[in-house]
């Protein structure tokens, strides 16, 4: 009985790795047809490239798409965009009336969802888009390490951090050339770069100065009252936050789609 106690268990233990077996290479084989099936109209607004309104075309075709920056599109690996998440920032800054060395790490940034396409520039010829956009705020929650100068007044500390901007601006370019493989034309991206401008912005650093309350009020104060200055200095490392998000969008689509399926010929 213990001989045939052992078969079976045996028996059992080669079929339960069997079935998983078979389940895996079926999960797999099923995300791979669904992969493979994707087409660029089942995500976007198609826009045909002799479209006398591309311009239009596409600006409506970024529109529609506002509600998945807040779901993420799976199919093609892309999560929320708002919050956006950014794990690390880094600023080293030298000179000028802004002098530090900061960290802000677990960035989120909220707002993008409500971005406002204002006016879409396509350029099939040379590989080219270029967007202006406006936003009525970015909110932004962080942790933060400083220590520097801002306007000759020392400023340090570590805790948690926010700042929001309002109406918010930005522009965009994104450049690209032809590539081919697998008989399609694609268009490899080269450069996104994305620039931000503000009409105000509320800067506040929690803990400064080991916690000093009276310290931290008081640089609170000065940044918020000098805040044109604070965000010249910190705009270049906004920028590339957001531009490095944008980038992956953006590769993550062109890579994906032909050039041919994303713009066809009609």
């Amino acid at each position: 009985r213990r001989v045939h106690g052992g078969v079976m268990c045996g028996l059992a233990s080669g079929m339960d790795r069997l079935l998983g077996t078979a389940v895996i290479v079926l999960t797999t084989l099923l995300l791979y047809h669904a992969t493979v099936a994707l087409k660029a109209s089942d995500l976007f607004k198609i826009c045909n490239r002799n479209d006398p309104q591309l311009n239009n075309c596409v600006k409506e075709t970024i529109e529609q798409l506002r509600p998945q920056l807040k779901s993420g599109i799976p199919q093609l690996k892309m999560s929320s965009l708002d919050p956006m998440f950014i794990p690390k920032v880094s600023l080293v800054q030298g000179s000028g009336p802004v002098s530090i060395d900061s960290t802000f790490t677990n960035v989120y940034i909220t707002g993008i969802a409500n971005i406002d396409i204002r006016q879409v520039t396509v350029d099939l010829d040379n590989y080219r888009l270029d967007l202006q956009v406006a936003l009525p705020y970015l909110y932004s929650v962080s942790d933060y390490t400083i220590n520097g100068r801002i306007l000759v007044l020392p400023i340090s500390g570590s805790g948690d951090s926010w700042t929001n901007y309002t109406d918010v601006t930005g522009t965009g370019s994104l450049i690209g050339h032809k590539e081919s493989h697998d008989g399609k034309e694609y268009m490899k991206l080269d450069q996104f770069k994305f620039s931000i401008e503000v009409a105000h912005a509320d800067i506040h650093f929690n803990k400064l100065f080991n916690g000093n309350k009276e310290l931290g009020d008081a640089m609170n104060k000065v940044l918020n009252t000098n805040w044109e200055t604070v965000f010249k200095e910190l705009k270049p490392v906004v920028d590339e936050a957001i531009t490095v998000i944008l980038t992956d969008v953006a590769r993550k689509v062109f890579d994906r789609f032909s050039f041919a399926e994303l713009f066809p010929v009609g």
